[in-house]
């Protein structure tokens, strides 16, 4: 049993010296984790990031950061097939994965595409018993002003749509595809005040700047977490 464990042993080294040679970067990613998550890197939890694509700059720090930290990210600009909804992909990301991080703007809620996203995440990870971890990169969307102000602009898109759903009927053409555009927009214009209330009763972290690091831990720790 000794002999064994010796050979054992010795055959583990020369396999880490090869992947270190082959490896450099991926092994010293591993090295570099926090001793708390050494052990679960080897664990991939799937994680789905909602974000606007006003914000894609930050959305695609947060992939490497949690990619990083050997887990599997799902988003939109890498995983979603060509010719599928964005909605199908939502659903069947939620399904894939044991956390949804949603990164919340003005102007992710200011999106009508994401919008819809934050009321389809929220229900959906709550029903399917996901972990939810909504991060924030400003605090405009708790100010009332902004309510009233991203109201307005929602009712100004829905009524220039509806000016051209009008001219493109009246030329014969097909608005169906404008007709979802329109509905989605009247969803988020009369859940907006409900998404809000519901994420100023969750605790989020703030990601901006030189908080980037330390609150992406606590996201992490909160990905982790049994």
């Amino acid at each position: 049993m000794e002999q064994w464990l010796k050979n054992k042993a010795e055959t583990n080294n020369s396999i880490l010296y090869l992947l270190r040679q082959l490896y450099p970067q991926s092994i010293q990613k591993v090295a570099n984790l926090p001793n708390e998550l050494q052990g679960k890197a080897t664990k991939q939890n799937v994680v789905f990031i909602s974000y606007s694509h006003g914000d894609a700059n930050i959305a695609r720090q947060v992939v490497s950061h949690l990619e990083d930290s050997g887990l599997e990210v799902l988003i939109d600009e890498e995983d979603m097939t060509a010719g599928i909804s964005i909605m199908e992909f939502i659903q069947q990301s939620i399904k894939k994965s044991d956390v949804v991080v949603s990164i919340l703007s003005s102007k992710s809620l200011n999106s009508g595409w994401v919008g819809q996203e934050s009321i389809a995440l929220m229900y959906a990870a709550w029903l399917a018993d996901k972990k939810f971890i909504p991060v924030k990169l400003d605090d405009v969307a708790f100010d009332i002003d902004f309510q009233i102000t991203a109201q307005e602009n929602i009712i100004q898109k829905i009524q220039d749509l509806e000016t051209k759903i009008r001219k493109l009927r009246e030329l014969g053409g097909d608005s169906r595809a404008f007709d979802d555009d329109r509905n989605r927009l009247f969803e988020l214009k009369n859940n907006l005040g409900q998404i809000i209330q519901r994420l100023k009763s969750v605790l989020m972290v703030d990601i901006t700047g030189e908080n980037f690091q330390p609150s992406m831990r606590k996201v992490l720790e909160r990905i982790n977490q049994k």
